[in-house]
């Protein structure tokens, strides 16, 4: 087992804090809100963008930014579907296995720090 982290805080070791850090030098990762995008996604396999911008309260420019560096890093699939309103197409966001394992991963490692 890892030696304690300077004494002060007996229940965190420098394993889990290396882990943590580790997984927060993602690049895309390095945003709270690509991680609550990434969150909610793996809370429900998949969303609209407009059910992504009621629940993060982002603007669709912003929104599309942030979906843009979670699909080039392999965490989301971005397509398009059919709507049953007659209104078109909309913009379906769904989490990959990647992006549901270092969802997993993160919170996982959060979770053992015991907080």
């Amino acid at each position: 087992m890892s030696e304690p982290a300077q004494g002060r805080f007996p229940t965190v070791t420098t394993e889990r804090i290396k882990s943590l850090n580790d997984q927060l030098n993602d690049s895309t990762l390095k945003s709270s809100t690509r991680i609550l995008i990434l969150i909610l996604l793996s809370m429900n396999g998949r969303l609209s963008s407009v059910e992504l911008r009621a629940l993060t309260g982002l603007g669709k420019g912003s929104l599309e930014n942030h979906l843009e560096k979670l699909e080039a890093a392999g965490y989301v699939k971005v397509g398009k579907v059919r709507s049953f309103s007659g209104s078109g197409w909309r913009r379906q966001v769904e989490v990959t296995p990647k992006g549901l394992q270092g969802c997993k991963a993160l919170l996982e490692t959060i979770r053992d720090l015991k907080l």
